[in-house]
């Protein structure tokens, strides 16, 4: 009778050969994708020295920038307009830089022109830098904190400025979630 906890009896502690023996090759040999013929040239895996030059759809990328700035723009319209007019409560103004007389329409404002400026210095990263995805995540991360922290600074009343830290976070988080998808879709590499 065989015992079941020496499933490779008689000679218990070898292991049974593979199912499907390896292909012979030299180690080190890559392997050809099936369907190719043999007349294909394959190219050897590499440890990430090489220099990828990526570039961008321009096009597609502005326009997912453009449709990041309205996003952007409507989350302050949004949490300016659910806040103050149906909850009630105050929210830290924001500095009206186009002169509007509106904090709601300074709320926009500063969400728009925190997309445009991630945007900018997205495409910048992508055509300069070696990670731009993990660059653009550290400034995007650090201007979020900063502008988050802002209400905070001098006399504040706590609620306003809690509300205003919190509509910063959102802004921030939309504005790196939509930028990366677009960068994703629309990073190209180029040949050298």
């Amino acid at each position: 009778m065989s015992d079941p906890n020496r499933p490779y009896d008689p000679d218990y502690g070898e292991q049974p050969p593979p199912a499907y023996p390896p292909p012979a090759q030299a180690p080190g040999t890559p392997t050809r994708p099936v369907g190719q013929t043999p007349d294909e040239t394959v190219q050897p895996v590499t440890a990430g020295t090489e220099d990828p030059r990526l570039g961008l759809e321009v096009g597609r990328f502005w326009a997912g920038a453009l449709a990041t700035m309205l996003v952007a723009g409507l989350i302050g319209l949004a949490a300016d307009f659910i806040l103050e007019e149906v909850l009630h409560l105050e929210i830290s103004s924001q500095a009206d830089l186009l002169s509007t007389g509106s904090d709601m329409m300074a709320w926009v404002v500063a969400g728009a022109l925190f997309a445009l400026v991630a945007a900018v210095l997205l495409y910048v990263l992508v055509l300069s830098t070696p990670r731009p995805r993990t660059f653009f995540g550290w400034v995007v991360g650090l201007a979020t904190a900063i502008l988050a922290a802002l209400p905070f600074a001098g006399d504040f009343e706590l609620v306003p400025a809690i509300l205003a830290a919190l509509v910063w976070i959102v802004i921030g988080s939309a504005t790196y979630s939509l930028l990366t998808g677009t960068l994703s879709r629309t990073v190209v590499q180029r040949t050298p």
